[in-house]
């Protein structure tokens, strides 16, 4: 017998026809129905059997639908039926949203341009201050329980780790509630969540959003979630120099590892989104520069924006500058290089800044000019986005790097770093020492000698090392560089002490491919001379199942041409590698049962599911 057809599809459920297998995760399958009397297309979530036939997670769903029942608000996705919590079939009818959800717009599209991720986070923080105010947490917050409708109205959804408040919390045998990705801190290390562990979670996705990358990454729960507690992740700006600073500087708070560092409520971060568009000159109501406009044609919309934004960039630049604000005026210029790096009168302003004094007054105001300057690295769209012809630059970077005069007594300048971008997955970066600061002189003293000017020499290489698990072979920029083999000879082995990766500075591609794995795949910028070491385990592309507990004992289980034996002998676990296995059950007096699985990699899934009609006592 070859598995086949769903047989739930075209079923009935209760009053609901079920026409479609919309999706299926760990504990639940959702799929596309029908009110028989009504013809309302519905979404029905169905627990899968072997849960439902569990207290523990009956009592979870309840919990689910009980939460959502409490919550009328046009961003949470409305609850319409519920089985209860004693029916023999568990399920949970809700609102059929038509749509994508957030994280297959994050796939499909890249970065999200931060106005219009500005717009999907106020309408999900006043979901989340609606279900705060009512006494309920989330803990769940993730771009896959996030949908995004046609018309651009945001519904969060998957209240099935939420928790009541004036309840006590409930764990399952002391598993973890939650999307480790995405979890912050506390509930990490399990302490008493309020509200404000969903605010770091709807860091955590803005993050994801505005980069292309998780904050915290691993290559197992544990790294992620050490990552989480310690604060180890890249700054927005790293990874994505054409992110609005506002947006930045809002996520950055959200991420906050202690929760009283965040901002306190859900209200106060729709206050914060909304400054973030009032800030570019726009509203989530601009009639063409808008969330809807994006959804239906990006492209236009995204042209519009930046256009938008080069104008509205160097309006505010200029005002900064004017109001002795550098280091803000640089934080925008920064951006405006990022979409334009060839920006004339951008760069113009950068040069005007480091003109001679006229004067002695204008010596302290020029030295904080140029220490912003120069802590800004002569602006990193240079870093991170080379010029195709880089002695366009060369005046002006020259001028950007002099050192500057300025008086003994001259106050402490705020440092702004912009470090390498680094991909938040179990990487740990050496950055060069600093360049020591000029040395200050009095008006009018008479400069150290200087050196002779050397000539000019090409830059000393970034150096790549890499700590692997597995073997795998290693490509940089699409090449193929070398290997890392689990074998002798680990001194010749690619990216090890005595075999470095030699790398241009300048941003970089490294993919880490094995037939059994994964691809990884991690982006960053090296500077000159700079040391990065890469340690990882790669996910292997196997999916753990779990022999259905209906299943005879006695039956024999092979898999591609593997003998497990009896399913009493082995413990009822196995793996399936690679990306299609072949399931054989060979069951006494019962008979063959064959089925074609497809695993998805990190996966534990029930099978046979459902249980051949054969085998049922």
């Amino acid at each position: 017998m070859v598995a086949g057809r769903n047989p739930v599809i075209g079923s009935v459920i209760d009053k609901y026809e079920v026409l479609q297998k919309l999706g299926e995760g760990a504990t639940a399958t959702v799929y596309r129905g029908r009110h028989i009397s009504i013809g309302k297309d519905v979404a029905i979530k169905v627990l899968h059997p072997h849960l439902c036939a569990s207290s523990r997670y009956r009592e979870r769903f309840h919990r689910e639908a009980r939460a959502v029942g409490r919550l009328s608000h046009e961003n949470i996705v409305s609850i319409l039926d519920y089985s209860g919590q004693n029916a023999e079939d568990c399920y949970i009818v809700t609102e059929l949203v038509d749509g994508m959800t957030l994280l297959a717009l994050i796939d499909t599209h890249g970065a999200i341009p931060s106005e219009i991720l500005a717009s999907i986070g106020i309408e999900l923080a006043e979901a989340l201050s609606f279900a705060h105010k009512a006494g309920i947490i989330h803990r769940d917050i993730k771009p896959e329980n996030v949908m995004v409708r046609r018309d651009g109205v945001v519904k969060l959804m998957d209240f099935g780790v939420a928790r009541v408040l004036d309840e006590g919390q409930i764990t399952l045998d002391g598993s973890l509630l939650g999307s480790p990705a995405y979890m912050s801190p506390q509930q990490a290390v399990d302490e008493k969540l309020d509200g404000r562990t969903d605010l770091f979670s709807l860091g955590t996705v803005l993050f994801h959003a505005v980069t292309g990358h998780v904050p915290f990454a691993g290559s197992n729960a544990s790294i992620i979630l050490r990552n989480i507690i310690d604060g180890q992740r890249a700054e927005v700006l790293e990874l994505n120099p054409q992110a609005a600073p506002a947006l930045a500087a809002v996520t950055d708070k959200l991420l906050q590892t202690r929760a009283e560092d965040r901002y306190p409520t859900a209200d106060d971060v729709v206050t914060a989104l909304h400054a973030v568009l009032t800030e570019s000159g726009l509203t989530p109501e601009h009639p063409r520069i808008n969330l809807r406009a994006w959804l239906v044609n990006p492209k236009e919309t995204e042209t519009l924006l930046v256009a938008h934004l080069q104008t509205d960039l160097l309006s505010r630049g200029k005002s900064r500058l004017a109001e002795g604000d550098t280091v803000g005026a640089l934080q925008l210029f920064n951006r405006l290089l990022a979409m334009d790096e060839n920006h004339t009168e951008v760069l113009a302003l950068i040069q005007a800044l480091h003109a001679p004094p006229a004067s002695s007054t204008r010596i302290g105001r020029l030295a904080v000019i140029g220490a912003a300057t120069l802590l800004l690295a002569g602006i990193a769209a240079w870093v991170a986005y080379p010029s195709a012809d880089p002695g366009a630059h060369a005046a002006a970077k020259a001028k950007i790097e002099a050192p500057v005069v300025a008086p003994p007594a001259a106050p402490p300048v705020a440092t702004l770093a912009v470090a390498p971008a680094s991909t938040p997955v179990a990487a740990t970066t050496t950055k060069p020492l600093p360049t020591p600061a000029a040395k200050a002189t009095l008006p009018g003293s008479r400069p150290e000698p200087r050196p002779p000017a050397a000539a000019a020499s090409a830059p000393l290489p970034g150096k790549v090392f890499l700590d692997l698990v597995q073997p795998a072979d290693v490509w940089i920029d699409g090449q193929k560089k070398g290997e890392w083999r689990n074998a002798k000879g680990r001194q010749t082995w690619l990216g090890t002490q005595d075999n470095p990766i030699l790398l241009d500075p300048g941003p970089h591609t490294l993919e880490l491919k094995n037939p059994g794995a994964k691809l990884f795949t991690e982006r960053f910028t090296i500077g000159p001379d700079e040391s990065r070491r890469v340690s990882t385990e790669l996910e292997r592309l196997s999916s753990e199942y779990v022999v259905n507990s209906a299943m005879p004992r006695d039956c024999l289980l092979t898999v591609d041409n593997t003998k497990y034996g009896a399913v009493k002998d082995f413990g009822g676990r196995f793996e399936v590698p690679g990306a299609t296995g072949h399931v054989i059950f060979d069951c006494p007096d019962k008979g063959r049962f064959e089925y074609d699985v497809t695993p998805k990699a990190g996966s534990l899934d029930y099978i046979p599911n459902p249980m051949p009609k054969e085998l049922l006592p």
